[in-house]
């Protein structure tokens, strides 16, 4: 079935992987730095011509960006998202207790 043809053209709206708990490094404006773990939703849309995607690939990324979580960061990293999935669309989700 994965190596058929889809002659429907159906884009998948919403893919992704949702509550993974990962060690992260929040910048504070003081400077300083408080480590956590947050809770990442990251799901992609995908052109019709894609089946599916590479799960890895998202924990992969947020490896690659949990130095330290600030806005900036965050939007290099929904950016490289949708680049590296070669998605139509990104979306993230963080939540994270900090004290």
């Amino acid at each position: 079935m994965q190596s058929s043809a889809d002659t429907r053209r159906l884009a998948i709206d919403k893919v992704g992987i949702k509550a993974i708990r990962h060690p992260i490094k929040v910048a504070e404006k003081g400077g300083g730095v408080q480590h956590t773990i947050a809770t990442f939703n990251m799901y992609v849309g995908l052109p019709h011509h894609f089946k599916g995607t590479h799960m890895s690939r998202f924990v992969e990324i947020l490896n690659a960006h949990e130095r330290e979580i600030s806005v900036e960061s965050f939007k290099v990293m929904l950016s490289e998202m949708v680049e590296r999935l070669e998605a139509e669309t990104g979306h993230i989700e963080m939540a994270s207790r900090t004290s």
